[in-house]
């Protein structure tokens, strides 16, 4: 079992590790899928998905992601300084307003309307300055980019504005993870007829995207020349469906705590609010320093595992903000300070984040990003403990091997 020694500004015994080298392993698969061409990009949009962006965009980018994505201007921002100077794709909506941060920063936003595109050609040439962007398409997933009807018209018009640069166009995949494929062909069909309908017209893209993580998986057709790996580069698959197609994912993120108290309580007491539950018999009940607060599901309670000493545990009573109780009255030996793993392997143990969504109706993604910052990130790189993020310095700090 893996003893981290704790920086001195990590008191609270909760945190994550992050495995980069997983990553890395993630994104190999993919290269030897995809082949050499194909560009791939790493979406470390909601904080890398509560892995966190900064580290997890370095390794992706030493690991052979040319590019990274993220949703708004703010997460691209905290890239750019800490120093990574790397593409960076916006995929919301981003003001016009915001040019000159656009510009200093170096960022490309995605563009879905000849209104947008117009103000940022008027910033762009009162600027004497040219502005890079995306063209997002809406082929069926309903929620932003050009309608199909519209999309060859806009996207020659914007073509002709001075001051902007078409680099890339593309789309999202609604239903890439399912097995019937109808959706995702539609979707597609209708992408490569407004891409030829447009080069026809003689505008072309430097850079077509289209596959998530679920279509890079399932849907060789919808890799073009760039991939976008959110989920999957974290090791999770983006359903279950997807388990066995040639890609063998590593979870990058263990989630782990300590035991804080160990107490027996007798038959009939009543554990947490609302005494959602109450002991059938004398108990062994371990308390655990993680809660809602920190990102663990409320909705867990009387529901979830976790492991102590290699064995399940499960979680008794309503999950506090901070802290969560479970039973270990079967496990032997139990005592202050044994390592809880929340998600992750544990000796012959195991408990996945996806198990935990399904227990709770939800996905892998939610539960991930769910993760607070309260809880330290600390990296391990190589086979070693790199670095921790800094909760009170708000920083990354490199640890000395």
């Amino acid at each position: 079992m893996r003893q981290i020694m704790y920086p001195s500004f990590s008191a609270r015994p909760a945190w994550a590790e992050i495995n980069l080298d997983n990553i890395a392993h993630n994104l190999r698969q993919f290269r030897q899928q995809i082949g050499p061409v194909t560009k791939m990009m790493a979406v470390v949009k909601a904080d890398g998905y509560g892995h966190g962006a900064v580290k997890v965009a370095e390794a992706a980018l030493q690991s052979g992601a040319s590019s990274l994505a993220v949703a708004f201007v703010e997460e691209a921002i905290a890239l750019r300084q800490a120093g990574i100077d790397a593409p960076i794709l916006l995929f919301g909506y981003t003001d016009p307003v915001q040019f000159p941060i656009l510009v200093h920063y170096k960022l490309t936003p995605t563009v879905f309307g000849l209104d947008t595109a117009l103000e940022y050609s008027e910033f762009a040439v009162d600027h004497d300055t040219v502005l890079p962007l995306h063209l997002k398409i809406d082929t069926g997933m309903g929620r932003i980019g050009l309608l199909p009807d519209e999309a060859v018209e806009v996207i020659v018009r914007i073509s002709r504005l001075p001051g902007l640069k078409i680099e890339g166009i593309y789309t999202h995949l609604a239903a890439a993870e399912e097995n019937d494929l109808t959706y995702t062909r539609e979707q597609l069909m209708l992408f490569n007829r407004i891409i030829d309908s447009c080069t026809y017209k003689g505008v072309t893209f430097p850079l077509v995207h289209a596959a998530n993580s679920a279509a890079a998986i399932n849907h060789p057709s919808a890799r073009y020349n760039l991939v976008r790996l959110g989920i999957a580069m974290y090791g999770c698959y983006p359903a279950p469906n997807l388990q066995g197609k040639g890609i063998d994912l590593i979870p990058a993120l263990t989630f782990k705590s300590k035991v804080v108290l160990v107490k027996e309580v007798p038959v009939g007491s009543a554990i947490s609010y609302g005494c959602t539950f109450r002991t059938t018999k004398d108990t062994l009940v371990a308390t655990v320093p993680v809660g809602y607060a920190d990102g663990y599901c409320r909705r867990l309670s009387n529901k979830g595992h976790v492991l102590i000493r290699g064995c399940r545990a499960p979680v008794i009573g309503t999950v506090c903000m901070d802290q969560l109780m479970i039973d270990v009255s079967h496990i032997p030996g139990v005592r202050l300070n044994d390592e809880v793993v929340i998600y992750g392997r544990q000796g012959g143990g195991h408990v996945s984040i996806e198990e935990a969504a399904d227990q709770v109706g939800t996905i892998n993604y939610e539960l991930l990003c769910a993760l607070d910052k309260r809880i330290p990130r600390y990296y391990f790189q190589e086979g070693k403990f790199s670095s921790v993020y800094d909760i009170i310095e708000d920083r990354i700090i490199s640890i000395n091997s």
